[in-house]
């Protein structure tokens, strides 16, 4: 028996699976592909201001940076701040990081939705096929119970677990992937953000 002779089997709820299965791949390449593009971004912009002395080099930098990331967000900020209060401009810094970051994590509420209610969706279409055989074995109680329909029908309603707990496991280890993806620019941009306020520093003292 085929895939698609089990998908055929599984009844309606298979195609509400698919359709999430469909949603998942639509934002796990989203996500994938911003994130190896902002992660680009943010390494070329890093290498472009490694030989910067001064704030009009590190402004020129940022201006002629491909792209907009977090890490050219937060040195407009950085370069644009009034005060002098290191403690401040972190705390400045820090907050541009987190709303770009959040830009960053747009979808995966979406995504993790999908990894929580697929398992859900298949236990449905399984209980669901149970009521319908346990009907059977009730209408069939004069005759006789067929054990063979019986059976055919146990193992037809189980498909939907099967096919829930499959798209469930797969959305989740993407999830978590892309999490890890997304708590690696942080970490980048923390240690980034070290090295400019120190860079910064300098400059002004030189100043």
């Amino acid at each position: 028996m085929s895939i698609l002779d089990l998908f055929m089997r599984g009844g309606l709820l298979m195609y509400v699976l698919l359709v999430i299965s469909f949603v998942v791949l639509a934002i796990v390449l989203e996500k994938y592909r911003l994130l190896r593009r902002i992660k680009k971004q943010i390494q070329a912009l890093h290498a472009a201001l490694s030989g910067a002395t001064s704030i009009k080099e590190i402004k020129s930098g940022i201006d002629s940076a491909e792209g907009d990331n977090p890490l050219g967000q937060m040195l407009r900020k950085l370069i644009s701040s009034d005060t002098d209060d290191v403690s401040l401009i972190k705390e400045s810094i820090e907050s541009t990081a987190v709303m770009e970051l959040t830009k960053l994590e747009k979808g995966m509420g979406w995504l993790s939705t999908c990894a929580a209610i697929a398992p859900l969706i298949g236990f449905l279409g399984t209980v669901i096929g149970m009521v319908n055989v346990f009907m059977s074995i009730q209408t069939q109680s004069q005759s006789g119970v067929d054990i063979t329909v019986l059976a055919g029908g146990i193992w037809e309603a189980l498909l939907t677990t099967i096919g829930g707990l499959i798209v469930g496991i797969i959305a989740i280890i993407l999830y978590n992937d892309l999490v890890q993806h997304l708590e690696n620019i942080a970490k980048d941009l923390q240690d980034h953000l070290i090295q400019y306020l120190i860079r910064f520093k300098s400059i002004k003292s030189g100043n």
